[in-house]
């Protein structure tokens, strides 16, 4: 059985290796994930990923939703998720979240991770951002959601765009509670 089980959503914003790699690590740690896409996150993994991409992510979630699913399971608080990760996520996703809107099943995901306290995560693949967006960001976090820029950090050594992302990706499943493996800094030697 697996130790966590978190919601993987995926947004239209660039950035499907985002998701891509939370798959794997996810998997490679034990733990397990219900996967949420949205249609423009759809064509987003085609373009960027390949068509195979979303049905390899498939085979190994245990449930799959798409956002017109409004009567899954991740849209009440009885859902036994650990938290969500929405990766990469959109700025229209981010704003509908700050602004408390449910007229999707990513949003009302969302909303129910905020109201039920638990972990919500969102890679924001945007930049640069207007005032008004990070004002509006300011209250997605002041409600309890953790906003993390698509900035991923050199000091593990990445050699590979793959270990780029996978430093930022367990970072960002790390705070959605799940236990995985995540470069420490190590300080000056």
């Amino acid at each position: 059985m697996p130790s966590s089980r978190i919601l993987l959503a995926v947004t239209g914003a660039s950035g499907a290796i985002y998701a891509d790699r939370a798959v794997k690590i996810i998997r490679s740690s034990g733990n397990d994930f219900f996967l949420l896409t949205t249609a423009a996150a759809r064509k987003v993994i085609s373009l960027e990923l390949g068509n195979d991409a979303l049905g390899s992510w498939e085979r190994q979630a245990s449930a799959v939703f798409t956002e017109h699913d409004i009567d899954a399971c991740v849209a009440s608080g009885s859902c036994p998720v650990t938290g969500m990760l929405v990766a990469p996520s959109s700025l229209d996703t981010a704003m509908a979240l700050a602004s408390g809107l449910a007229s999707n099943l990513v949003q009302r995901a969302g909303q129910v991770m905020l109201k039920e306290r638990r972990p919500l995560v969102l890679v924001l693949r945007e930049s640069p951002l207007a005032s008004i967006h990070l004002r509006r960001l300011a209250e997605l976090s002041e409600s309890g959601a953790v906003i993390m820029p698509a900035s991923p950090f050199f000091y593990h050594s990445p050699v590979t765009i793959g270990e780029l992302v996978d430093g930022l990706v367990a970072r960002a499943l790390r705070m959605t509670g799940l236990d995985v493996p995540v470069p420490e800094w190590q300080g000056p030697e």
